[in-house]
């Protein structure tokens, strides 16, 4: 698979959240799927820079194609950074999903995975999300005729250790319904996923289900937990 992993690399806020956590996530993802044999290119955007001068950055990233021969197309598009009910750390927004699309279609395989290690993206006022960043997303991709399907992750948290992720399904024809919990809160395999995930951010070696569960399906993670 072609692999373009976004990141953000300033810090805000008088936090550390670039440097401790957007930036060395990345890599770790990055690492990790190029040890899989995936092309990969990591790329960092200035996330301090005003909003149109981020999009058109990223933007430019995106144009790119992959490194392999730079005519290719994506077929995984990660993002980490911070995220609300109504847009990305990259600039993009739900008013300007139009321009998103017009810059990332022409990139996108027909089939894609678009982890967004990002906070509240998939919060929505309507039924599973409906109507937030990620389902808008999923909508106007779907609408352009591509398949696949977006994680993101519905609260605040860390951005690879937060367990409230929905998964928002693309068909290729059109909008959907808000998503689908990747685990569900009160399910019987709950507390492992959690367990797992903090496991994962504060102990080194305690596994990849993190970086791995946008590529299973909803059975093989739960397989995974009860394993």
């Amino acid at each position: 698979m072609n692999v373009l992993v976004l990141h953000a690399t300033k810090n805000t806020g008088g936090k550390k959240d670039a440097t401790h956590v957007f930036v060395p996530e990345a890599a770790r993802f990055a690492a990790h799927m190029v040890a899989q044999g995936h092309e990969v290119m990591l790329r960092g955007f200035d996330n301090l820079l005003p909003p149109p001068r981020r999009r058109a950055e990223v933007e430019q990233v995106m144009n790119l194609g992959p490194a392999r021969d730079g005519l290719g197309t994506w077929d995984v598009v990660a993002f980490f950074g911070h995220g609300t009910r109504r847009g990305i750390q990259t600039g993009h927004n739900v008013a300007t999903l139009p321009r998103l699309l017009r810059a990332l279609r022409p990139r996108l395989s027909g089939r894609v995975v678009m982890p967004l290690y990002a906070c509240s993206t998939a919060g929505g006022a309507g039924p599973g999300g409906d109507g937030g960043f990620a389902d808008r997303l999923r909508d106007v991709l779907s609408e352009a005729g591509v398949t696949g399907h977006i994680d993101a992750h519905t609260v605040l948290g860390h951005s690879t250790a937060n367990p409230y992720v929905r998964r928002f399904y693309l068909d290729g024809q059109g909008a959907g319904l808000g998503g689908d919990w990747v685990v569900a809160p009160g399910s019987p395999n709950w507390r492992p996923w959690v367990r797992q995930l903090h496991a994962e951010r504060d102990e080194p070696g305690a596994g990849t289900l993190r970086f791995d569960f946008p590529f299973m399906t909803l059975p093989e993670v739960d397989a995974a937990l009860e394993g």
